[in-house]
């Protein structure tokens, strides 16, 4: 049967090709489609000088623009040609004697390449056979983009014809890198939507496998040179399409995960704790999922348990991270529960928590670091603050400046985000119910922080005895618990002071504990920062405290209140003597105090800080 053939072209900024290609198919095509997706060269003025049918058509993918471009025809036997292939005079012959003889439904012949103006004559690109030719009302376009490829439908004849279509593909290697990179992200993204999974040996083997096949078992090395570029660079396609196609499943996977998890195991309460619960209820409040990893039983369990944030309950140590089975135990949790927030804020719980988030996938892994104490220079912290932790998140500029203390490299400075504790305004008002009244004349002391070593107690008995010799009337309070009550009290024994102190444990409200008070004192000889500070201040009291450079991030000395030389008991003890005699003094500075934490400390501002941070603004 003679018939007559449509040749069909797609093409965009083809103008160096575009003539050879055309001129090859002259006196063989009865028609010349071109369907061009909008080309900015010399693409269409070259394909007019030929009698062409021109087309411009939005590109929509290889196959699809394809399919409509066949559409475009008007005879059924189409002849398919890429505008960089051309045919050779044997093939030319081929398809002229199946012309006047049509007696399969698709012809397929050989394509060899010129690459770099070298022939290649090996490796899987020649013979690379191609059906090019054939009815196309039995079959259509098919395969993942952009490695296009006819499909005829079961039952269809095929007849392979001599001749090669000539196929000049890359100029230079650097032309091949850029179209490898380009092709590699459209073949992922078509072996995604089709549900192709990707596995490490994936990664690793098959690109191998290329390069075997390519060089050695189909000999590219007869092919010198170039023979060796082409099967480098195939195989290195092929590990870009799986390495690719493993980054969309992680991008899907992140996107999944919404959970934020803070992971804090101290077993006792803390401004570190009480951010994490400020925090956590503030989200949850906000219709975000939170969890939490904490001690079975702490106070921060508890507290999160009440509002419906769910728990887990484990133990760690410092050097958990060393147990496999722990890591292992913490990775499922974070996959379990879809985390893609991951909040730690002690050094155990951090070594451990942001491995295994690593091990899970997880997207952002914050270090809270609460403690103005300088960060050991190990090769573990080196690693984990450079490869493994996303973001630092430091409570004070003291904070930040101790955490490089030891290695100013430790990480980058912008990696690190200062951002102050927030107070909660409309808790600390004047209309608080005091858990202590006053005897007549007696002004009321107060401190508030874990009992232990580094908040400095023992000062503050020191100072008593001071306090008792200048004839001062008053009371110290002491909220809080940890493991020096004891000891504490004992030492208040020894000095005579034990019926000027009280221990009041762990206070839960301490809008009232503030409310009792006529000045606030800390003693500490660190903190990250001064939650405690702020609170009193929100409370319209004046704070004395040591200078331990966050402090004075908080109180400006002279106005909010006094920061004295560290440890030194006679200085503190002098200011709260001047305090105690001034009640005007004590309201001034009580509502300067008010006042600075509105603007730097108030707990709105600095959670939208966080929310910014954690990435989760609406």
């Amino acid at each position: 049967m003679k018939v007559r053939i449509s040749a069909v072209i797609i093409t965009y900024n083809e103008e160096r090709n575009i003539q050879r290609c055309l001129e090859s198919l002259e006196g063989v095509a009865d028609e010349i489609v071109i369907v061009d997706s909008y080309s900015t060269d010399r693409t269409e003025e070259l394909s007019r000088s030929f009698n062409v049918k021109f087309i411009r058509h939005r590109f929509t993918g290889h196959i699809e623009q394809k399919n409509w471009a066949i559409l475009q025809a008007s005879f059924p036997y189409i002849l398919s040609l890429d505008a960089d292939e051309a045919l050779s005079a044997e093939l030319r012959a081929s398809i002229l004697k199946v012309k006047e003889n049509w007696t399969h439904d698709g012809y397929y012949f050989n394509r060899l390449t010129n690459y770099c103006g070298k022939w290649i004559r090996h490796t899987s690109w020649y013979p690379s056979r191609k059906l090019r030719l054939w009815d196309a009302r039995k079959g259509n376009w098919g395969g993942f983009n952009p490695h296009d490829r006819f499909y005829l439908r079961r039952g269809a004849t095929r007849m392979f014809l001599k001749g090669n279509i000539f196929h000049y593909s890359y100029y230079t290697i650097s032309e091949h890198l850029v179209q490898i990179n380009k092709f590699s992200t459209i073949l992922a993204r078509s072996y995604y939507e089709r549900g192709r999974r990707v596995y490490f040996f994936s990664i690793v083997l098959h690109p191998l496998w290329r390069f075997i096949k390519d060089f050695f078992i189909k000999t590219g090395f007869l092919d010198g040179y170039y023979g060796f570029i082409v099967s480098v660079n195939s195989a290195h396609e092929v590990f870009l399409k799986y390495v690719k196609l493993n980054n969309i499943y992680i991008d899907e996977s992140r996107s999944q995960k919404q959970t934020v998890c803070f992971f804090n195991t101290m077993k006792t309460w803390g401004g570190g704790e009480k951010w994490h619960f400020d925090v956590a209820s503030y989200l949850l409040k906000n219709n975000r999922k939170v969890l939490l990893v904490s001690s079975h039983g702490s106070p921060l369990f508890e507290k999160l348990h009440k509002i419906g944030i769910t728990g887990y309950g484990i133990r760690i140590a410092n050097l958990s991270f060393l147990n496999p089975l722990k890591v292992y135990r913490v990775v499922r949790i974070f996959r379990r529960e879809n985390v893609g927030v991951l909040v730690t804020n002690l050094s155990g719980d951090m070594k451990i928590a942001s491995i295994a988030g690593r091990i899970a996938g997880v997207p952002k892994i914050i270090y809270r670091r609460g403690s103005a104490i300088p960060i050991r220079n190990s090769p573990i912290n080196r690693h984990l603050f450079r490869n493994v932790i996303t973001n630092i998140l430091a409570n004070s500029m003291e904070t930040k400046r101790t955490i490089l203390a030891n290695n100013s490299s430790l990480v980058p400075d912008e990696k690190i985000k200062v951002i102050y504790n927030g107070v909660y305004l409309p808790r600390y008002s004047m209309s608080a119910e005091p858990i202590y009244k006053a005897r007549e004349g007696e002004i009321v002391l107060g401190s508030a922080g874990r009992l232990s070593e580094e908040k400095g107690h023992f000062y503050l008995l020191e100072m008593m005895q001071l306090l008792v010799d200048n004839g001062l009337k008053f009371k110290l309070l002491i909220a809080g618990e940890g493991r020096l009550y004891q000891t504490l009290q004992k030492r208040a024994r020894k000095l005579g002071v034990d019926d000027r102190v009280e221990f009041l444990g762990f206070v839960e409200d301490m809008p009232a504990f503030f409310q009792s008070l006529d000045i606030f004192l800390l003693s500490s000889h660190y903190e990250g920062f001064g939650y405690v500070i702020a609170e009193a201040m929100a409370s319209r009291k004046p704070v004395v405290a040591f200078d331990i450079k966050s402090s004075a991030e908080i109180i400006k000395d002279g106005e909010t209140g006094y920061i004295t030389e560290p440890n030194n008991v006679r200085k503190m003890a002098e200011r709260v003597i001047q305090l105690a005699g001034d009640k005007s003094l004590r309201e001034r500075m009580g509502n300067k105090g008010r006042h600075r934490v509105e603007e730097l400390f108030s707990f709105e501002k600095n959670q939208k800080e966080v929310l910014d941070l954690i990435n989760l603004v609406p």
